[in-house]
């Protein structure tokens, strides 16, 4: 990635905070470890919550198996924008909150979702809200699937460990701000 890319991103993202959440795109070490729970040879659908600018998207998308598919679920339009340009035919950008997965998953005749990762701003979103996305991550997940959440805080940690069988904490330094990566199993 060029640092004009990485400079307009992180302009977008700025002008963006209540709904990005953050001030600059996620480190490649960042999205290494969020992504590495993921078998991309066995998944066939993927759900993205929050792609933002799209750089962990792409990122999933070098990695998905040709029969995969990945929904990214976005609320700012100039982010969709951005995404849609990606042109690529196992990608599809719906403009609609985390909480109507079911409804979407309706839509596109999909039953159960591997894997969830999501760089929503939770400390940001309404308490309630949250509740509605953590439950709708859950509820649509496999079983065995995990719901993969990357944050600046551990104001979310709790709110987790009820709703999932499993929550495993990880951290990087090396993203900007430093982030804290939950990998929760259904």
């Amino acid at each position: 990635m060029n640092a004009r890319l990485k400079l307009s991103d992180s302009l977008n993202l700025i002008k963006s905070f209540k709904t990005s959440g953050t001030i600059t795109p996620s480190s490649k070490v960042l999205i290494k470890t969020l992504l590495a729970p993921i078998d991309f040879t066995s998944a066939r659908c993927l759900i993205e919550l929050g792609p933002g600018t799209g750089c962990v998207t792409r990122s999933i998308l070098k990695r998905m198996h040709p029969d995969c598919i990945l929904i990214c679920f976005e609320v700012n339009g100039d982010f969709i924008d951005q995404l849609e340009a990606l042109q690529d035919p196992r990608l599809r950008v719906v403009n609609a909150c985390a909480s109507s997965i079911r409804s979407i998953l309706d839509d596109l005749d999909v039953e159960e979702v591997d894997h969830i990762v999501s760089s929503l701003p939770l400390a940001l979103i309404d308490n309630e809200v949250v509740k509605k996305i953590l439950e709708s991550v859950r509820s649509n997940l496999r079983a065995g699937g995990c719901f993969l959440q990357f944050q600046y805080s551990l104001s979310n940690y709790a709110e987790l460990k009820p709703i999932f069988k499993s929550v495993k904490l990880d951290f990087t330094f090396r993203n900007m701000p430093p982030a804290f990566v939950y990998e929760c199993t259904k």
